[in-house]
């Protein structure tokens, strides 16, 4: 019965966290209209699952790169920087974790290439410094970690047109969500160690047996 109830509780933990927990649509962008080798996209367009163009033009990629993830993924400036968001749900005080990949269009453009990442506050920059080409871009992994202040987010990734130019933006990619949960691993670390002193105690306390 100790057994049973601290995996309750734990499952009780995970549930609770589930529950504070955001998620991203589309996050690889594989949802939308088939974009050929590219597609232009400008301000207002919605055509990609989930997410809006908000400031000038993307290029929403399929054949012209290897994505890092499924078969599509952006260049942040189209024939202009431009930038794309997306609102989901959040819960106030809340911290979350958003992952993203990113690499450049090797095309042009200055290196290191930049790019924003912005959740409603001041813009925070990204820089990718690699050097990949069209068969293989070299993605890199990005971390962003912040502290909802409202029932919704809203997240923005723009080029930066200090170093996207006209055509050559920053690559964009695999975008997910997470929350981290210290606490939760801890009290499951603490329980298993209740359940293994309560099992070791139960052992002590049967009758042994002696052979002679």
């Amino acid at each position: 019965m100790r057994t049973t109830t601290l995996m309750a509780s734990a499952a009780l933990a995970f549930t609770g966290s589930a529950a504070s927990a955001a998620s991203i649509v589309n996050g690889s962008f594989e949802i939308g209209p088939a974009p050929g080798v590219f597609t232009t996209l400008g301000t207002g367009n919605t055509s990609i699952t989930g997410w809006t163009v908000t400031a000038g033009t993307i290029d929403y990629i399929g054949s012209y790169w290897t994505a890092q993830d499924g078969l599509r993924s952006l260049d942040l400036a189209g024939n202009s920087p431009g930038a794309i968001s997306q609102t989901f749900a959040t819960v106030i005080g809340q911290t979350y974790t958003i992952s993203y990949w990113v690499g450049r269009n090797p095309d042009g453009g200055l290196d290191p290439r930049t790019g924003f990442i912005d959740v409603g506050g001041a813009q925070t920059q990204f820089i990718y410094s690699g050097s990949g080409d069209r068969t293989n871009m070299r993605w890199e992994r990005e971390i962003f970690n912040f502290t909802a202040t409202g029932a919704s987010t809203t997240l923005t990734f723009s080029a930066d047109p200090q170093t996207a130019g006209q055509f050559y933006g920053p690559a964009l990619d695999n975008v997910s969500i997470g929350v981290p949960e210290p606490t939760v691993w801890a009290l499951l670390i603490l329980g298993f160690g209740v359940v293994g002193g309560a099992l070791r105690r139960n052992a002590a306390r049967q009758p042994q047996l002696r052979f002679t």
